[in-house]
């Protein structure tokens, strides 16, 4: 990889440590924006750690000193549901801290004297902007029709890059993407299907199934993100690219999976009273394939196996 120096934001959490490993890997100077303390498993020794709200003023300093020439913007309140229920919350943290990430890239970009120039910002938005798609799976000439304060925040974040980069010439891509799953995603949070069912069935307890479990998502595996994520680091597009495998599964389905791959027959508690804003996301990546030169590589049961293999270990 021809980077030196990048900054992470939210590289202490599930993906970002992924790729925070991935570019420690080829060679890069990484130092990671995060308001979490990361958990072992999530910490890379060869990484620097700087442990501050991206809200804070603090963040503008640190890329002046840093002067990174990539950054991975990932920080945010990831929780569609929750949104919902706190959506001031949600655009304090997407809204607010992401202009406050694109600011300090500004200045380093064009306010610094002598300071390299931030190349590029790849940010890290989601599937879910299509809102309810008519046509699925969806690619990105479909008009973004969010549902969620959530999906709005993530929106605004990608409004606000292509502003900044006629305004500043900061460059960036925006990955739209799918439901992202693998090793180290936090399974007691209430987002991350396969990871609540896992880490639930391994210890007996039942799961809960929202509506009617036909709910749909398109299940990409979390090294195909980072793959993405680097792809677009190393590119010379500019732009919104979806991230995902095409490919649609039930929330029953994915139980199924699960409990097979286990060997168990999970006792389930009915949530009919819970209904998902955006019922079905599914996203065709052709653009990432023909510009980035991305395709995923992990197919969802070969995926779903390791990924499981990785929480047994844990027990």
């Amino acid at each position: 990889m021809g980077l030196n120096k990048v900054i992470v934001t939210g590289g202490a959490g599930f993906i970002g440590s992924h790729l925070v490993d991935a570019l420690v890997a080829n060679g890069c100077q990484v130092v990671v924006i995060d308001k979490e303390t990361p958990s072992d498993e999530r910490r890379n020794a060869a990484a620097q750690y700087e442990q501050c709200d991206i809200r804070d003023a603090v963040v503008r300093q640190i890329f002046i000193d840093e002067q990174p020439e990539v950054v991975f913007h990932l920080a945010a309140h990831v929780d569609d549901r929750e949104s919902v229920r706190e959506p001031v919350m949600n655009a304090e943290n997407n809204i607010i801290g992401s202009l406050n990430v694109f600011e300090a890239a500004a200045s380093v970009a064009t306010n610094v004297v002598g300071a390299s120039r931030v190349k590029k910002i790849v940010f890290a938005s989601t599937g879910v902007v299509y809102g309810q798609a008519a046509v699925r799976p969806t690619s990105e000439n479909e008009l973004p029709q969010p549902l969620t304060p959530y999906a709005v925040s993530k929106l605004a974040g990608e409004r606000y890059l292509h502003c900044y980069l006629a305004l500043y010439g900061v460059d960036y891509v925006a990955l739209r993407l799918s439901n992202v799953y693998g090793p180290r995603q936090d399974g007691s949070k209430e987002c991350g299907a396969l990871a609540i069912f896992t880490s639930k069935l391994l210890v007996g307890e039942s799961v809960k199934i929202n509506n009617d479990g036909l709910t749909t998502r398109d299940y990409v595996h979390v090294s195909d993100v980072v793959a993405a994520m680097l792809a677009a680091a190393e590119s010379e597009v500019t732009g919104v690219y979806n991230v995902g495998t095409g490919v649609a599964t039930s929330t029953n389905e994915l139980l199924a999976m699960v409990a097979k791959e286990l060997g168990v027959t999970p006792e389930i508690t009915a949530r009919p009273e819970v209904v998902d804003e955006v019922k079905h996301v599914t996203l065709e990546a052709m653009k990432a394939k023909n510009e980035l030169g991305w395709a995923p590589q992990v197919q969802l049961a070969d995926g779903l196996a390791s990924t499981i293999a990785w929480y047994k270990a844990r027990l």
